[in-house]
């Protein structure tokens, strides 16, 4: 499967907050899944030759957090349940996944709560988000030097897009301290990997990282706030549906949802570690080491908490409202919403 085309170091400042162009490309999940077709529709397994369920994935950031579902893929545990996944991967935050999602492009999506939220409140899309794959996972790095959120005021600071999640994460954030947006510049720098490298040389002054990467993040500079100590405690990664397909396959995704959890059990087993890591590198575009840092912190419990993998991939509707606060600081429109106006707690429930 071929990866997203990279961005450069820093995209094109447009005023105070970074723009990037949306760049989306189309890739196959799979050599052995078919193409994808019209959202919800079947075609012929290979297996039996039964009729497989279609569902196109819109994978809007592509993260090592999300390895379970790459194992899914290369693995076949997919096509084993009779789910013909294929997936759409998509670089440029919020910007450059809307489209797909509100023309039905996509039938479900990954990404940060507080981008499908706002979504939800601009009535850009029709849909809501129906599983959590990762709880708080924030930390906030800075260049070394810096040792303190509060001396973020006037610096710039690295994003994956416009009203991307990481970004309305960092305005949230730095709302707590006293620092509006027009303090500080926003620019778009592409990957985690690559703000690590415009961290490290400099290019920017702080960005959102994963603390999973802690070890990497405390070589290029200084973790200035860690996730378990942040004041917004937001799920970091969530499953959105629209709502043609989650009323009309409500048993084929709760069908993935148990092949997800099969297959994050899977990776965390040692026998399965050298596939584990082939398959998150091919989907994530990270390193090997990026990738086992990952599984080593989301397969503990202690290190993770009780949202990240876990045995339902439930949502956290009190972490969700949190992300409504934290989204309604940016985008006015996300005022009053509550839990059961973005969450559809029928397809994995709100229990670990």
């Amino acid at each position: 499967m071929a990866r997203p085309s990279k961005a450069g170091a820093l995209g094109r400042p447009a005023g105070r907050r970074g723009v990037l162009l949306p760049l989306v490309l189309a890739v196959t999940a799979s050599a052995s899944l078919a193409a994808c077709g019209s959202s919800g529709s079947s075609s012929a397994s290979s297996s039996g030759g039964t009729s497989a369920t279609k569902i196109t994935f819109g994978d809007l950031s592509p993260t090592t957090t999300l390895t379970p579902f790459y194992a899914a893929v290369y693995e076949g545990f997919f096509k084993k349940a009779g789910l013909n996944v294929s997936v759409e991967k998509f670089t440029g935050g919020g910007s450059s996944s809307v489209a797909a999602l509100a023309t039905g492009a996509v039938d479900i999506a990954s990404g940060g709560p507080t981008n499908f939220i706002s979504d939800i409140a601009k009535k850009a899309v029709t849909g809501k988000i129906f599983a959590e794959v990762a709880g708080a996972q924030y930390d906030v790095l800075a260049t070394k030097g810096i040792t303190s959120v509060s001396q973020l005021k006037g610096k710039t600071i690295g994003v994956s897009g416009g009203n991307s999640a990481d970004e309305i994460y960092l305005m949230a954030v730095l709302a707590k301290y006293g620092i509006k947006p027009g303090d500080v510049t926003f620019v778009t720098s592409g990957t985690l990997a690559q703000r690590f490298g415009a961290i490290s040389s400099g290019t920017i002054k702080a960005t959102a990282e994963l603390d999973t990467q802690r070890t990497v993040e405390q070589q290029v500079g200084t973790v200035v706030l860690k996730a378990e100590d942040s004041p917004v405690q937001v799920p970091n990664v969530t499953f959105w549906g629209s709502d043609k397909f989650r009323t009309s396959h409500a048993d084929a995704l709760k069908r993935m949802i148990s092949v997800l959890v099969s297959s994050a059990t899977w990776v965390s087993q040692p026998a399965n570690k050298a596939a584990a890591l082939a398959d998150c590198e091919k989907g994530s575009g990270a390193t090997a080491a990026s990738c086992e840092q990952t599984i080593a912190v989301n397969t503990n419990p202690a290190q993770a908490g009780k949202w990240t993998w876990s045995s339902t991939w439930a949502v956290d509707t009190a972490g969700i409202a949190k992300a409504i606060d934290a989204t309604a600081q940016v985008i006015p429109e996300a005022k009053g919403l509550t839990p059961a106006a973005v969450v559809d707690t029928s397809i994995t429930g709100t229990q670990p």
